[in-house]
């Protein structure tokens, strides 16, 4: 491990690091999302066809209305006019409010999935880190963040004055970077680019000294790694058992519907559980 502790008379050059649609994988995330909760209202429908008409049609309604006009600008006035169609429909033909509301939003989600695709079609680059004499960003989301991070991975860019970088080493799991006291973990950097980032303090002739251990830091990452196994790997688990033995291998659609739901909701909440035990923990 080393460590820089910087001085900045002679900071002039630039560095950027860019990463190919790496915003993308929020993109992908989101799909999966949808595409899960599509699906169950996919399955609804063959589990009563006839009171599947009304939410298919509507959704089907809403996809040209939506390349007309842009729905989410009249958000409001769009979920007024779906409450009165369910009214009318569970007055008219006797169909349940609830059922073709719920219906409706978990088959709408598939035009989520379209347009996930659609952006995930086009190419971009996006700057995961870049210094300069006076600035510096990187990715670096804190150890809670990481579920918003898996989601939107370039919303958690962050901006800092050069100046106050304290110092910046490499330790056994990346880039450290310690800014006015606070320790940055910047993401999605390789090894070769570590270097050159290393490489562009080295050759400003700083000193190099011995880094720092830093015990709490790898605790708290083993932390994190140990909570996206608990919150993510084992309902995915159970979900991927209970459709395989108790939903015939996905034969029994109403089952392996039921476990895809009961797994979404098992993993939020046990992510609403891990976020109350951080909360306790910070606090004593």
């Amino acid at each position: 491990m080393y460590t820089f502790l910087l001085t900045y008379r002679n900071l002039k050059n630039s560095i950027q690091i860019e990463r190919k649609n790496l915003g993308k994988k929020g993109t992908y995330a989101t799909a999966i999302m949808f595409g899960l909760i599509s699906l169950l209202g996919f399955f609804s429908v063959f589990w009563d066809w006839k009171s599947s008409i009304a939410p298919v049609v509507c959704v089907i309604v809403t996809y040209f209305l939506n390349r007309r006009i842009m729905i989410l600008e009249h958000l409001k006035w769009f979920f007024f006019g779906l409450i009165l169609v369910g009214l009318l429909l569970s007055w008219g033909i006797q169909l349940s409010f609830w059922v073709f509301i719920l219906q409706f939003l978990a088959l709408t989600c598939f035009l989520g999935v379209i347009s996930s695709v659609n952006t995930i079609r086009d190419d971009r680059r996006d700057i995961i880190f870049s210094m300069n004499a006076d600035h510096f960003s990187c990715l670096c989301p804190g150890n809670n963040d990481y579920k918003g991070y898996a989601l939107n991975p370039m919303g958690y860019k962050k901006y800092f004055m050069t100046k106050d970088i304290d110092s910046i080493q490499q330790d056994r799991s990346g880039l450290l970077i310690v800014v006015k006291g606070e320790i940055l973990r910047p993401r999605e950097l390789r090894a070769s680019e570590i270097a050159q980032i290393l490489a562009y303090f080295n050759a400003k002739d700083i000193e190099l000294i011995a880094a720092i251990p830093s015990p709490h830091i790898y605790r708290e990452e083993r932390e994190l790694a140990w909570v996206k196994i608990l919150v993510f790997g084992i309902p995915c688990a159970l979900g991927g058992l209970s459709i395989y033995f108790l939903g015939n291998n996905g034969r029994n659609i109403v089952v392996s519907a039921i476990s895809i739901l009961l797994t979404i909701l098992l993993v939020l909440l046990l992510l609403k559980l891990v976020n109350i035990w951080k909360r306790g923990s910070l606090n004593k």
